[in-house]
């Protein structure tokens, strides 16, 4: 099956995939389809990075259910965040080694925390947070909030996604720093047209005609 029809028939599960909040879209199949349509990487490749975050998400959590279910996977076209806590540094290797045997994979940061500290976390305020950051930039007709995707961890609010221009994102990160109980914001947003995001769709081009 390709990659496509893969996300297509995963698309119904989205919804059940609550650890990273797109920012500014409704929960539900329907309403992931539609604002998919609308964003900057497109219909295709934002199926075929759900469909990579599942795969990585199914790997870690078959290969050991207590050790990685702390772990968050968020994928903008083929960059994946990893966040979240393991229990030890051989761990968190493990989980980045999994993620580069994925398919559709080009880049992999690596923001997980080791155990000591899990003290830090707390997923309700870390959802507060996520939930915060999606409605002002909802609310900012400046900014296009389907474009981005928040994920907070232990009060560490990490953005990923496509900006317009530094303009946009600089009112996104502005909106993320207000929040209460945020201690930091970290972005790996790219910028639509950056020499970067460049880079990055060459890759991305060049490892699909490979498959």
């Amino acid at each position: 099956m390709s990659r496509l029809l893969t996300a297509f028939a995963l698309l119904g599960l989205v919804a059940l995939n609550t650890a990273c909040t797109p920012v500014g879209v409704a929960i539900g199949g329907a309403a992931m389809a539609g604002s998919t349509a609308m964003q900057e990487r497109g219909f295709e490749q934002a199926l075929s990075d759900k469909s990579t975050e599942l795969s990585i998400q199914k790997k870690v959590i078959d290969a050991d259910f207590e050790t990685f279910q702390r772990v968050d996977v968020t994928v903008v076209e083929g960059r994946v965040l990893l966040t979240g806590v393991v229990p030890n540094a051989e761990d968190r290797v493990r989980v980045v080694e999994s993620t580069w045997q994925t398919e559709g994979v080009v880049e992999v940061i690596n923001e997980v925390l080791i155990g000591a500290d899990v003290g830090v976390i707390n997923t309700g305020y870390d959802l507060k947070i996520e939930s915060a950051l999606d409605l002002a930039v909802t609310l900012d007709r400046d900014v296009q909030a389907v474009n981005y995707i928040a994920d907070a961890t232990g009060g560490t609010l990490y953005l990923m996604g496509i900006a317009q221009n530094q303009a946009e994102l600089d009112r996104v990160i502005a909106h993320a720093r207000t929040i209460e109980r945020v201690r930091r914001v970290v972005s790996y947003v790219l910028i639509k047209d950056s020499p970067e995001r460049v880079a990055l769709l060459k890759r991305l081009a060049e490892q699909k005609a490979q498959e």
